[in-house]
C-alpha cells in the first residue's frame, strides 16, 4: 500500500484526533488529494530534523490518518483535523519533485481487540478520570483503544508514545504502560493478598 507521509514533532496513535495547521503547498495538495478520493495519509514521528524539511529524519511505524474535518482559518491557513486508522510500517520511500515522502507501507493489525483485562482495569478508570471534560473517548472501550487514548491524553514523551506504537503485542504494551504509570505516581503498586 503506498502512502503519502505527513511528518510531525507529535505521534498520532490510532483512534485519536489530531488537529493541524497546513501551510506548506506539498502538503495542502496532499490534503486535497486524500479529500477529493476518499484516502489516508501517514503521520511519522520525526526523531532528527523539521517539519518543514524534506529530509527529516523519521521512525518506520506510523498512523495512517484520515481528515474528518478542515476548515479555512483566519490566519490564512488551511486547518485540518483528523483521526488516527491504523499503524503500518514504512518498508521504503521516496521524495516526490514537490518535496513530499510517499511510501510503501505494510498496515499491522492490532491483536487484541477485547475488553480490559481484570488487572488492568484501573486503565479504564483512570481513562474515565483523564477524559472527564474532554469529550475525547467513548463510554466503551477495547483494551487497545483504552490503551492509546491513555497515551494520548497523558503527559508522556514522544519518544515513549512512538516506543509503545511501535510495541507489537498489546499485552506487552500494557505492562510498559503500566511501569510507566508506576514510575510517574499515577498509580501505586500493590502486592495481592
Amino acid at each position: 500500500m503506498e502512502l503519502a507521509l505527513f511528518p510531525l514533532k507529535t505521534v498520532l496513535l490510532p483512534g485519536n484526533k489530531l488537529p493541524l495547521k497546513v501551510f506548506e503547498a506539498r502538503y495542502t495538495d496532499m490534503v486535497a488529494d486524500c479529500l477529493r478520493e476518499d484516502k489516508a495519509f501517514g503521520v511519522v514521528l520525526i526523531y532528527r530534523g523539521t517539519e518543514t524539511s524534506s529530509d527529516a529524519d523519521i521512525y518506520n511505524i506510523g498512523t495512517s490518518a484520515r481528515v474528518i474535518d478542515w476548515q479555512n482559518r483566519d490566519d490564512g491557513l488551511l486547518g485540518i483535523t483528523v483521526a488516527g486508522e491504523q499503524r503500518f510500517e514504512v518498508l521504503s520511500s521516496k521524495i516526490q519533485p514537490n518535496g513530499l515522502i510517499v511510501a510503501d507501507v505494510k498496515l499491522i493489525e492490532d491483536d487484541c481487540n477485547v475488553e480490559v483485562p481484570d488487572q488492568y482495569y484501573y486503565m479504564s478508570e483512570l481513562l474515565k478520570h483523564v477524559s472527564s471534560g474532554k469529550n475525547t473517548a467513548p463510554q466503551t472501550l477495547d483494551f487497545n483503544a483504552t490503551m492509546y487514548q491513555l497515551i494520548y491524553l497523558l503527559p508522556l514523551a514522544n519518544q515513549l508514545k512512538q516506543q509503545l506504537l511501535e510495541v507489537p503485542i498489546c499485552h506487552d504494551r500494557a505492562m510498559i504502560l503500566h511501569a510507566e504509570l508506576i514510575r510517574l505516581g499515577v498509580i501505586q503498586y500493590i502486592k495481592p493478598g
